[in-house]
C-alpha cells in the first residue's frame, strides 16, 4: 500500500522532503511508520534549536510531534496502533509556540 507523509516547519528539513510517498505492508500502524521515518529518513528524536532542544520521539513514541492520519489526530483513532490504510495522509507537525 501507499501512504503520503507531510512533514511540516523544520520536520521538512530535518527529512529532506515537503512529502515523501511510502510504499509500506498491509496493515502497518503510525508506531511502524514512524520507526520507518527514523531510521530510513532520519526523523529526529530531538530536534536542537537556539534556545534548546524540543523531544520529538522517545524510541518511536511521539512525545512532542503531533501525527495526524487523513486530518484527524491519531490521539482521537487508535493511537499509535492505528492501522494505515493505502492513499492516507499523514502529516507531522513539530511542537509550536506562537503569541
Amino acid at each position: 500500500m501507499e501512504v503520503v507523509v507531510k512533514p511540516y516547519l523544520f520536520l521538512r528539513q530535518a527529512l529532506g522532503a515537503k512529502e515523501i510517498n511510502l510504499d509500506l505492508p498491509k496493515e502497518t500502524n503510525v508506531q511502524e511508520l514512524l520507526k520507518v521515518l527514523r531510521l530510513d529518513y532520519g526523523l529526529p528524536e530531538n530536534f536542537k534549536t537556539a534556545v534548546g532542544s524540543l523531544k520529538l520521539l522517545d524510541g518511536d513514541i511521539p512525545v512532542g510531534l503531533l501525527v495526524l492520519v487523513n486530518g484527524h489526530n491519531i490521539k482521537q483513532l487508535q493511537g499509535l496502533d492505528t492501522i494505515l490504510a493505502d492513499g492516507d495522509i499523514i502529516s507531522l507537525f513539530p511542537p509550536a509556540a506562537g503569541g
